[in-house]
């Protein structure tokens, strides 16, 4: 007989032996011993997770017939032969090769012939969402109204792609990501049972790159347990080297030789896990992950042990990492490394790739684009946005634009622009909601230009204090001395909130709110501080506000004058 690998050979047979879907199952069993036995199915949930095998459980349980608790009792003639070939019982069906209009309009055609051997002919349609528009139309009135004989069971790991006319006429069971225990205490059981030795580290890091999928375990455990010399015990150490992994330990000096700034010693560990076969990949899957782990036990506390399933040493040792390193410093590196992964798939170099980002997570400052290389890369678009979110602006004007606005408020708002245009205007004078955005400072050569001096460019002929200058002047500066500040920056607006009082106000998005906490650590509140009164040539109150007003709050008056003048002036309501 061929090998079957294992996940076959122990895939359950009943409803009590499958893993980690106790509520899924005491439901389907109570449905078929209470005689509520369902037309139509759906299981949903990421690969690997078991929804074809419940629904291969389910079709030989309705059907069984000496079925007592609920469970196919897999030893009757229905149970040993529904599901051999010839009996046309059981019709499993590939959703992503047979998709089209033809292959329901066929399944249309067969469901008036009655089963074969048991009560019910139960057809399961594997990754469902694949079938197309016009295949799911053909499927919707013998999903509803099917023979008595029939049930439909669909399985899907994207039920969003269902159409809501689907998904309204079946019972939705989610079939939940199996833990990491419980895989762990399937392989156990496995291992056991075929007489291979494991140590439990080994066998706990299977299971965690099952990532709640034990098909997905049981792959690579089938993989494993050929490592085994004789009767030895197959090792942690064992299983990293054939996964071309890093041990926990060598990550977490990497780590430490990063946030200390030695790339020397950086690039030394990176070569000696070169020479002893790992993969690049993985090293960036294994330093996203560890970054992780310290970030989120330096930010949750005592509850990052449930939280990661890690023993109180190991959560010490986590935040002994991430003592003293500021929460953003984490979060850029995960950033960072994610965006460089992803050439990976595009390059043959991936050693270099990995040597270059290891080389720049030494330095946070590296983190940051440039202004000068950033603004190239933002459309117009874009721009918009982030001007519109913090004035409260639409993002494309011209296509937000109310068809149907009043003559006579655009006439006024007209006339307003013109106004204002005639005027020498400070930003002081503007109401802080409708606050003209910060000007781009694109092709500006941010490291060759001085910052402005406040006589010839921060202050004008008045003596005030131009704020979109001086805002200018400080990106500038951070430019050269804090160039980590320069991303915060360009999430944020600076004007007057009152006589030597400034405020940088931020968009209330999730960029705008992560700018703001960088801003709001002591050492970068005050250099931002100190370099505008430097600036400005004066000691200034410094304040940080989220601007909460966004577009779908605005009145159609308020809509329609950002609309038309793209300069921020007062609005005034008209009536009549």
């Amino acid at each position: 007989m061929a090998y079957l690998a294992l996940y076959r050979r122990y895939r359950p047979r009943d409803f009590d032996s499958v893993v980690g879907q106790e509520y899924v199952t005491r439901i389907l069993k109570n449905q078929i011993l209470s005689g509520r036995v369902g037309h139509a199915y759906l299981f949903s949930g990421i690969r690997g997770t078991g929804k074809t095998s419940i629904a291969k459980i389910f079709a030989r349980a309705i059907n069984c017939e000496h079925n007592e608790d609920g469970n196919p009792c897999n030893v009757c003639d229905t149970c040993l032969n529904i599901e051999k070939p010839g009996v046309m019982d059981i019709i499993e069906i590939d959703g992503a090769s047979n998709r089209g209009v033809d292959e329901i309009r066929e399944i249309r055609e067969k469901v008036k012939y009655p089963p074969t051997m048991g009560k019910y002919k139960v057809y399961i349609i594997d990754e469902v969402h694949m079938l197309t528009k016009e295949a799911f139309n053909a499927l919707l009135k013998t999903l509803e109204e099917p023979p008595e004989h029939i049930v439909f069971i669909l399985a899907t790991t994207e039920p969003n792609k269902l159409p809501m006319t689907i998904l309204s006429r079946c019972q939705r069971f989610d079939i939940k990501p199996i833990s990491k225990e419980l895989i762990a205490g399937q392989i156990a059981h496995i291992l056991e049972d075929i007489g291979v030795s494991m140590d439990r580290e080994a066998i706990d890091f299977i299971a965690y790159r099952g990532d709640s999928s034990m098909r997905d375990a049981l792959s690579l455990l089938d993989q494993v347990i050929d490592i085994r010399e004789a009767d030895k015990t197959i090792t942690y150490e064992d299983v990293l080297a054939f996964m071309g992994m890093v041990d926990e330990d060598q990550i977490a000096g990497l780590v430490q030789e990063m946030l200390a700034g030695d790339k020397g010693g950086v690039l030394l560990k990176f070569k000696a896990m070169r020479e002893a076969g790992r993969d690049s990949g993985l090293v960036f899957d294994q330093l996203i992950d560890y970054l992780r782990k310290v970030l989120i036990v330096k930010t949750t506390g005592t509850a990052s042990q449930e939280i990661l399933g890690i023993t109180e040493s190991a959560c010490q040792s986590l935040a002994a990492v991430g003592q003293d390193v500021p929460d953003q410093r984490f979060y850029s590196m995960i950033d960072f490394l994610i965006e460089e992964k992803n050439k990976l798939r595009y390059s043959g170099l991936a050693a270099v790739i990995v040597e270059m980002a290891l080389l720049k997570l030494c330095d946070p400052d590296s983190l940051v684009k440039t202004v000068a290389q950033e603004q190239p890369e933002r459309s117009a678009g874009q721009q918009g946005r982030q001007a519109g979110a913090v004035q409260g602006m639409p993002p494309r004007p011209a296509q937000a634009a109310p068809q149907h606005a009043d003559n006579a408020v655009k006439s006024r708002a007209q006339e307003m622009q013109a106004a204002a245009r005639a005027a020498v205007r400070e930003p002081a004078a503007v109401p802080a909601a409708k606050e003209q955005a910060a000007p781009p400072v694109s092709g500006v050569d941010m490291a060759a230009e001085q910052a402005p001096s406040p006589s010839a460019a921060v202050k004008t002929a008045e003596g005030s204090v131009n704020t979109d200058n001086l805002y200018t002047g400080l990106v500038r500066s951070c430019q050269k001395q804090k160039q980590m500040l320069v991303r915060p920056l360009m999430c944020c607006k600076l004007a007057h909130k009152g006589d030597k009082k400034l405020v940088l106000r931020f968009t209330a998005d999730k960029d705008g709110q992560a700018a703001m906490g960088m801003l709001k650590l002591p050492v970068m509140f005050e250099f931002v501080k100190k370099t505008l009164c430097e600036l400005g040539g004066d000691q200034y109150v410094l304040e940080l506000e989220l601007v909460e007003k966004n577009y779908d709050e605005m009145s159609i008056l308020e809509k329609t004058k950002s609309i038309i003048n793209n300069d921020s002036v007062e609005v005034v309501e008209v009536k009549g």
